[in-house]
C-alpha cells in the first residue's frame, strides 16, 4: 500500500480533491513522527479534557461563536451519529434531507427515530440544490430537522429561515456543514449555520481546511440541546485512543491561520481571479456554474471555493477527468453526471491554480472541436417508495440478489456512490426500475 501512495505522489499530479492541506508542508510541523504520543501526564485526555486539549476546544468554540465545540478524531460521521442518538432520545420524529450523507443513516438507525424526508430542490440539469423553508411548514411539534448545508457541490440553504420556523415549533436543528469549516475565515464565503441559529453544527476540518483526514469538531450553541448526554454519545462514538498526530497538526495549522488572516486573504484573491479566469474564457464544451443558482431551486447562497463544471459536450466526465489527470496532471474530486467538481482550499498554491486554468482551457478548446454537443436533458430524481423504516429494515431477515433481479425488491442497505456518500436507496425502500448499476449484487429483505 504505501508504495503505491508513493508511485502516486511521484507522478507529479495536482490535487484537486480532498484532504483540504493538499500535501502542503506549509501546514504541518516538522517530525510530525514525534507528535504520536498517548495520554501521558501533560497531554490531557479527549473524553475527560482539563488541560491542553480543552483549552483547545474553548479556542475553537470562541472562534466559531458555539457554547461548545468538541474534537472529533474519526470525521464528521462519528459527530453526526452522536448528535443524532442525543437529540432523538427525547425528539422521536425527524426530518432528514434526502441527500444526507450514508452517516446520516446510521445514526438514524441506531436511533430508532421515526425519519420524514424532506426532498431538496433539484437544479435544472439535475443537482440537489437547497431545501426551501416552506418545507417544514407542517413539521410536527418538537421534531428534529437534519439538513445538509453546504451540498457537496456548495449549494447552501436559508439557514436562518429554517432554523426560525424549526424553533418556533419547539425543535432541533442540526446542520450537516462537513464542507463549510472554512465559512467563519472569510466574508466571501456564506455565513456559518451556527451564527444563523443552528443548534448543533458537525464540520469536517480535513475536507475544506488544511487539516489531516479525520479531523472534525461537532459544535453545539443555546439550551435546546443536553450537553451531558451528547458528550456520553461522542465518547461512545470515538476511540479512546485519539491520534495525537491528528489533533497535534490541526491545533498547528489553526493557529497559522488565526494569527495570520493575510494567509486566508491571499487565497481568496487568488481564487477570484481564477473564477473570473475560467468563466471569461470558458467554450461551448465545458462551462463554470454553481453562482448562477443563489435565489431559485432552494439556493439562498454559494460556495465560492467549490468549482463546478457543467460537460456539455457528450464525453463522459469520467473520462474527461482522466484525461485531466494524464495528459495534464489535475486530479478532479467528483466526475458525475454532467459534472466535474475540483476542490479548492487555503492550501493550494498559484501554481496549482494556474496548472488548472491552462488546463481546463486546453482541454475545452479540444472537446469543443471533436465532441457532440449534450442536449440540456434533465436528471429525473429518485422520488423513494417507502415501505418500511430504515431502522426496521436493517434488522429483517435479508438475502443477497444479483443487480438486475434487485428492482421491485425492498432494500436491506443502503445504496451509494462514494464520493459523495449520498444515498441513491436507503434500506426500507423499493429499489427503483431505473437505478444505475454501481456493484455485482445487492441485499434486499426476503
Amino acid at each position: 500500500m504505501y508504495q503505491e501512495m508513493q508511485t502516486y505522489l511521484e507522478k507529479g499530479i495536482y490535487p484537486f480533491h480532498m484532504p483540504g492541506h493538499k500535501r502542503n508542508p506549509m501546514f504541518f510541523p516538522q517530525g510530525m513522527a514525534n507528535l504520536d504520543l498517548t495520554e501521558i501526564p501533560g497531554m490531557d485526555n479527549l473524553h475527560w479534557p482539563q488541560g491542553i486539549i480543552r483549552a483547545f476546544q474553548e479556542k475553537i468554540a470562541g472562534f466559531y461563536g458555539a457554547d461548545e465545540s468538541f474534537l472529533l478524531v474519526n470525521g464528521s460521521s462519528g459527530g453526526i451519529i452522536a448528535a443524532m442518538c442525543a437529540v432523538c432520545s427525547k425528539h422521536k420524529k425527524i426530518y432528514i434531507a434526502r441527500n444526507s450523507h450514508i452517516s446520516t443513516l446510521n445514526g438514524m438507525a441506531l436511533a430508532g427515530a421515526d425519519a420524514t424526508w424532506l426532498m431538496p430542490e433539484t437544479t435544472p440539469d439535475g443537482l440537489c440544490g437547497g431545501i426551501k423553508p416552506e418545507a417544514l411548514d407542517n413539521m410536527e411539534e418538537g421534531a428534529v430537522v437534519f439538513i445538509v448545508s453546504p451540498t457537496y457541490e456548495g449549494f447552501v440553504s436559508d439557514i436562518k429561515e429554517i432554523a426560525a420556523r424549526v424553533h418556533a415549533r419547539g425543535g432541533v436543528l442540526i446542520v450537516d456543514e462537513a464542507h463549510g469549516a472554512h465559512f467563519r475565515f472569510n466574508d466571501a464565503f456564506p455565513t456559518s449555520a451556527l451564527e444563523l441559529g443552528a443548534d448543533i453544527v458537525v464540520q469536517s476540518f480535513h475536507k475544506t481546511l488544511p487539516a489531516l483526514g479525520q479531523t472534525a469538531v461537532l459544535h453545539v450553541k443555546d439550551d435546546r440541546v443536553d450537553t451531558s448526554l451528547l458528550k456520553s454519545y461522542i465518547q461512545t462514538m470515538q476511540t479512546t485512543s485519539p491520534s495525537y498526530i491528528l489533533m497535534g497538526q490541526l491545533d498547528y495549522a489553526l493557529k497559522m491561520l488565526w494569527n495570520r488572516p493575510e494567509i486566508f486573504e491571499t487565497y481568496v484573491n487568488r481564487l477570484i481571479r481564477l473564477r473570473n479566469a475560467l468563466t471569461s474564457n470558458e467554450t461551448p464544451a465545458i462551462s463554470l456554474m454553481g453562482t448562477e443558482q443563489v435565489g431559485s431551486h432552494g439556493v439562498f447562497d454559494y460556495d465560492i471555493g467549490k468549482l463546478l463544471f457543467r460537460i456539455n459536450v457528450h464525453e463522459k466526465p469520467e473520462v474527461i477527468s482522466k484525461m485531466l489527470s494524464d495528459e495534464y496532471l489535475v486530479e478532479m474530486e467528483m466526475a458525475i453526471g454532467f459534472h466535474l467538481l475540483a476542490m479548492t482550499s487555503v492550501a493550494d498554491t498559484d501554481d496549482g491554480f494556474q496548472r488548472l486554468w491552462g488546463a481546463m482551457g486546453s482541454l475545452s478548446i479540444k472537446l469543443e472541436a471533436t465532441g457532440k454537443q449534450r442536449p440540456k436533458e434533465t436528471i429525473r430524481q429518485h422520488n423513494p417508495e417507502i415501505v418500511v423504516s430504515p431502522s426496521h429494515a436493517l434488522h429483517q431477515e435479508a438475502e443477497t440478489v444479483l443487480w438486475e433481479a434487485a428492482p421491485g425488491r425492498v432494500a436491506a442497505e443502503v445504496i451509494a456512490v462514494y464520493p459523495p456518500g449520498i444515498a441513491l436507496v436507503v434500506p426500507g425502500e423499493r429499489i427503483p426500475e431505473d437505478l444505475p448499476q454501481i456493484a455485482e449484487t445487492i441485499r434486499v429483505i426476503k
